[in-house]
């Protein structure tokens, strides 16, 4: 007798199921490009420490190279073709080198000029006339680390 209450478990006691379609192959991962990542985050890395920190923007300099070299890099991988995130990459890494130029700038201006203006605005004297008054006239005459010495 030969029936569906005759079934005698197997293996861990499970019968399989079987619901009339089989799971379509698994397709293999997409395989990524890694330079073009790269030269995103290396981008985006280099507009912030150019807008946000005073002191790293010279490391900004070195992060926009490096990223405008993956970006080449994630061209030549992808057949000549640039994927959009290395073009993106490319982009920040460019607006990375203008505000590094723009803060070196920034920088030359303020230590060039800028800082007597501050002075005066804060002291009513000029850069010279506070280290004279603060030093002493042979401050300026370069006299100033001799006298002291002996």
């Amino acid at each position: 007798m030969n029936n569906q209450f005759d079934y005698v478990p197997q293996g861990d006691g499970i019968p399989p199921i079987d619901f009339g379609f089989t799971p379509p192959p698994q397709q293999p991962p997409k395989k990524g490009n890694g330079y073009a990542t790269a030269a995103l985050v290396l981008g985006i890395i280099s507009v912030v420490l150019s807008c946000c920190c005073f002191c790293l923007y010279y490391l900004s300099l070195v992060l926009s190279i490096v990223g405008i070299v993956m970006a080449v890099l994630a061209k030549n991988q992808n057949g000549g073709k640039m994927p959009p995130k290395a073009i993106a990459g490319l982009i920040l890494a460019i607006i990375g080198i203008v505000l590094f130029l723009f803060m070196v700038a920034l920088e030359f201006a303020i230590n060039a000029g800028m800082m007597d203006e501050f002075f005066y605005d804060a002291t009513g004297m000029t850069m010279e006339e506070y280290m004279e008054w603060m030093f002493g006239s042979d401050f300026l005459d370069g006299d100033f680390y001799e006298t002291t010495l002996e």
